[in-house]
């Protein structure tokens, strides 16, 4: 991995949340050891088998940031393995307010606003990931563990990977309740649009922010996670917003939205654009986000702007009443 690029000396560990990095620690029995993976805090990273490690900065002796091999977006690994690494960034920079591992399913739960936060992510071998018990025992698992919550038993299934385990939900009657593309693109810094509207961006948001598209269910889950938050202003009224957060080298584009009464002027594209340029300017060369497969205007703006589809997911939820569930499960 080449030499040591910083020392760490006390508390001046400034690698950005997001960062590949390898730390030495000195051994408490003698020597080093070595931690590598993508800094989500100050003192926890997650390796490349997707474990959150935590660690104690005052065992530092060594860091380094490692330099990304260039890999164009979406390209350069199996299938299954491109969209485990874009699904695991979109979770980390839109982080759950708890979540829990039953064998390689990672079950989040955040309260009663966004599906994503609130769903199980499964992971592991094809055709149904790598749950604990068996699939049908796995199933009652989940519907236990989210009617205890008091939210809606959720699936978030990436596809074509779990497509069995779709059908297998589909089958016991799990509803369809949104189907989304995720879409890649390979970025680089792009001249600014000319624009009569000013343009902000900063690392933090306001409730004039989170009001023009009523956001105010998700602002702990934006601020569980270092983001870019960009802005446009028509004279002193805001018309666009748009946020980015940055994780193994992907800039996760989300909560982009244009006052219905300014969309057809090209907004939407400079409000993109104002993300990506930013991300770029932190180092990052490739952005991925979701967005409603029914959704052609958006898919056709992001496409202009050099996305394309990678992967679908869909989220599929379990329709019985609570007392039901309880009757089933408990």
């Amino acid at each position: 991995m080449g030499d040591y690029r910083y020392t760490y000396e006390g508390s001046n560990m400034k690698a950005p949340i997001g960062t590949r990095v390898s730390i030495r620690f000195h051994d408490p029995e003698g020597g080093f050891r070595d931690l590598v993976g993508y800094l989500e805090s100050e003192n926890s990273l997650r390796n490349r088998h997707g474990e959150l490690i935590e660690f104690d900065v005052e065992k530092i002796a060594v860091y380094k940031v490692i330099e990304e091999k260039i890999h164009l977006a979406g390209h350069g690994a199996p299938l299954s393995l491109r969209i485990q690494e874009l699904e695991q960034a979109l979770t980390t920079t839109w982080p759950p307010a708890k979540q829990e591992y039953f064998g390689k399913w990672l079950l989040r739960t955040s309260g009663k606003f966004t599906m994503r936060a609130n769903s199980v992510l499964p992971s592991g071998k094809a055709p149904y990931g790598e749950p604990l018990k068996e699939i049908d025992e796995s199933i009652l698992f989940v519907i236990a563990h989210y009617k205890k919550e008091g939210l809606t038993p959720t699936f978030s299934i990436p596809l074509p990977t779990y497509q069995d385990l779709d059908s297998k939900l589909s089958d016991q009657g799990w509803i369809e309740k949104v189907r989304a593309h995720v879409m890649v693109a390979d970025i680089q810094y792009a001249e600014p649009i000319s624009s009569q509207f000013k343009i902000t961006t900063s690392d933090q948001f306001d409730d004039t922010w989170l009001a023009l598209q009523g956001d105010h269910g998700v602002a702990d889950l934006m601020r569980g996670y270092p983001a870019i938050y960009a802005s446009i202003f028509d004279d002193n009224k805001l018309i666009a917003v748009g946020r980015t957060a940055h994780s193994q080298g992907w800039s996760a584009l989300s909560r982009v939205f244009v006052d219905p009464v300014y969309r057809g002027q090209g907004i939407g594209k400079l409000i993109v654009t104002t993300l990506l340029n930013a991300s770029t300017k932190e180092g990052v060369k490739k952005s991925v986000l979701q967005v409603d497969s029914k959704n052609e205007t958006a898919i056709n703006l992001y496409a202009s702007l050099g996305f394309s589809f990678h992967h679908e997911y869909v989220f599929r939820s379990y329709q019985k009443s609570l007392s039901v569930i309880a009757e089933e499960c408990c």
